[in-house]
């Protein structure tokens, strides 16, 4: 019982700081990698859940489901990594402003082009 008491205790400190993963709805097999990945410094999880812009869609699936991305929460930094390994650094700080700079990244790469045509036809 004593260790079932100090199991409890110890899991919150070892979970406490740790990234938080949102996996990526859908995945590509176009590259050796099948998602993207956006690392941000964003711990809240609700900050995605806003509807983006005008629409039904929430930030968190814009990103996760039309953009093949996964979010890693309480990153060290913002920075989205593309499908071969690219990194971007990026400036915004809040999640309205993350999604809408990383939805502009990726419509300009070979992929995402098609991924931002797709969307805006279901927008």
């Amino acid at each position: 019982m004593k260790k079932l008491i100090l199991l409890l205790l110890f899991i919150p400190i070892v979970c406490f700081g740790q990234e938080v993963e949102l996996p990526a709805l859908r995945l590509s097999n176009n590259f050796s990698k099948p998602n993207r990945v956006l690392k941000t410094t964003i711990s809240d999880e609700s900050l995605f859940k806003q509807n983006y812009n005008n629409t039904d869609f929430t930030l968190d699936y814009v990103i996760r489901y039309h953009f093949y991305t996964s979010i890693d929460l309480s990153a060290g930094e913002n920075q989205l990594i593309s499908m071969d390994g690219t990194k971007f650094n990026l400036s915004s700080e809040n999640a309205v402003d993350l999604t809408d700079e990383i939805i502009s990244l990726i419509s300009g790469m070979y992929l995402g082009k098609k991924e931002f045509n797709k969307f805006i036809k279901q927008k």
